[in-house]
């Protein structure tokens, strides 16, 4: 059985103000849908948003975990103390300036223009390479036309 509302019935929306799912009151509403509802927390008024469907809440879920998971990816692989060793008894002076387009390979020495010098520690499939700097790693595009 679909439910039936009128307004002064009570339901959940999404608030614009507060950016949460809260309770509402509706106050208007257009033949059989909800119009307008003011939220019960912060009193702002504003059109009906329904609560996302479970299929979206997970949805938006595994995009955060992805995120998340990229960001775990991007984060620091040598420490400052781990450049140290990796560039003991490398000539630094002769780093390669980088750009996307040169091809990186393991223990290359390159100058980033915001990074600084760095040392290449892995290549990876797609075109990335792990490069560690002075303050923590870094993946860097290479070898593009």
């Amino acid at each position: 059985m679909v439910r039936r509302y009128k307004a002064g019935d009570e339901v959940d929306s999404v608030c614009t103000k507060c950016k949460l799912l809260l309770g509402h009151v509706i106050i208007a509403m257009e033949g059989e849908k909800i119009a307008k509802v003011r939220c019960n927390t912060c009193n702002g008024v504003h059109a009906y948003r329904a609560p996302p469907s479970a299929s979206e809440a997970t949805a938006k879920k595994r995009r955060a975990e992805r995120a998340a998971s990229v960001a775990d990816a991007t984060k620091t692989k040598a420490t400052p103390s781990e450049f140290d060793t990796l560039t003991k008894g490398k000539d630094l002076s002769r780093a390669t300036k980088y750009s996307p387009q040169i091809t990186l390979g393991m223990g290359d020495a390159i100058d980033h223009a915001t990074f600084g010098v760095g040392v290449v520690v892995e290549v990876r499939e797609g075109l990335k390479a792990h490069v560690a700097f002075k303050d923590g790693g870094r993946v860097l595009v290479h070898g593009r036309a």
